[in-house]
């Protein structure tokens, strides 16, 4: 008798071919499980847009200047130029809804297409994806407003990417993304970065593949160093508040509160945010960054062995390089180490670009990482019960930090 979760499946469709009601259910059966489980943590999580600091960014538009962490403001002021805390919490509720639909169809979408063979290895990483609170945090309050839609915007460029008719839409979302908030080029736009040049590998370099691989790769160099170095908007702090005065009814948040920092990413040059870093304690949690890191550990090893398998598979030097990539990937964003004294942000993107590379390759079909992966697929099916474990141990004992 199979065990785990091939086991579980083959049973389920022995019931789809006899019952009328399995035949229906199993046009959806990949998608309603996580459709499930993601609005059962939607509604365990309450969001209110006052937990989040950042919210008042959002009050702002491109009318004060194209600074970074105003485009979701301006997005915003197409709807509405007087900003209610009431808005806003309707703004994302209806983002986070739509983001859980866009992962649900997504993963059933990765399931779907998988082979026979790999179709449990594909479920084993969606599950995991849902229990570790670093990746599905990204749909819910924890996770500050600003790398929601960066995580969002990176899902829609990894589809996007192989989409004949959609492929011209990643330097768009790469702008978008870097317009959000500019420490996306350190966290995920590394993991862009690295499909862009398997594309042209894998299209055997046609014009079309290396010409997106070029526009996207001046796209990331220009809006980043504009970004990073553009001196600050032309509004003193004060000169925010009184400008927020009547567009928003959150004035105690933009008035006398504790968030004048907030406001000062908006102002300051790139040497007045460096030392608003250094203010706000940079590089004096790295031992909550130590920890935080070893409780993922196992994860991290899971996609090491992968990566490893791949290199060590793989024919050619670039396919080579391009694993080499995704295994070192993670250390892409330790420049936010000295960037930014919020290393919980980071450490999200490490989790969802290596879940996102792995699931995309599974989506392609590609012959190397998807036996790689197939290797930790049936490992865990034989034992079920160490799967099982790690899933408890992700659900229950590691904790956003």
């Amino acid at each position: 008798m199979k065990k785990g979760v091939s086991g579980l499946f083959e049973k389920y469709n022995n019931l789809a071919k006899k019952n009328c009601f399995f035949r229906l259910l199993d046009k959806v059966k990949y998608e309603l499980p996580v459709l499930v489980v993601l609005l059962i943590f939607y509604f365990l999580n309450d969001y209110d847009s006052t937990n989040d600091p950042y919210t008042i960014l959002h009050i702002f538009d491109y009318r004060i200047g194209f600074a970074p962490r105003l485009f979701i403001g301006s997005i915003m002021s197409l709807f509405t130029d007087y900003k209610t805390l009431a808005f806003m919490n309707q703004f994302f509720d209806i983002f986070c809804l739509l983001s859980i639909i866009l992962f649900t169809f997504t993963a059933g979408c990765v399931i779907r297409k998988s082979d026979d063979k790999t179709k449990s290895t594909a479920i084993v990483f969606v599950i995991l994806f849902l229990a570790v609170p670093y990746s599905r945090t990204v749909l819910y309050p924890r996770l500050i407003s600003l790398d929601r839609f960066l995580v969002v915007f990176t899902l829609l460029a990894f589809i996007a990417i192989s989409k004949k008719g959609f492929k011209w839409l990643v330097p768009l979302l790469i702008l978008m993304s870097l317009a959000t908030y500019q420490g996306y080029a350190f966290t995920y736009m590394p993991a862009v970065a690295i499909l862009l040049l398997y594309e042209v590998y894998r299209n055997k370099n046609t014009k079309e593949s290396i010409a997106l691989c070029v526009v996207s790769f001046v796209f990331m160099a220009a809006f980043s160093a504009y970004f990073f170095l553009m001196k600050g908007v032309d509004y003193s702090v004060n000169e925010l508040i009184a400008y927020a005065a009547d567009k928003t009814d959150m004035r105690e948040r933009v008035g006398e509160f504790d968030f004048s920092w907030v406001l000062q990413l908006l102002s300051l040059p790139p040497k007045g945010i460096w030392n608003l870093s250094v203010q706000g304690g940079v590089l004096d949690n790295l031992s909550t960054e130590v920890s935080g890191m070893l409780h993922l550990l196992p994860l991290l090893v899971i996609f090491l062995m992968i990566w490893i398998e791949s290199i060590k598979k793989s024919k050619g030097k670039f396919e080579r390089f391009i694993y080499f990539l995704c295994a070192t990937a993670p250390l892409f964003r330790l420049p936010m180490l000295v960037l930014s004294q919020n290393y919980f942000r980071s450490r999200v993107s490490v989790v969802i670009t290596q879940f996102f590379l792995l699931l995309y390759f599974l989506h392609i079909g590609n012959p190397v990482v998807t036996a790689s992966s197939r290797k930790i697929g049936d490992f865990f099916n034989k034992n079920y019960w160490l799967f099982t474990a790690l899933i408890v141990y992700f659900l229950f004992f590691v904790k956003l930090r």
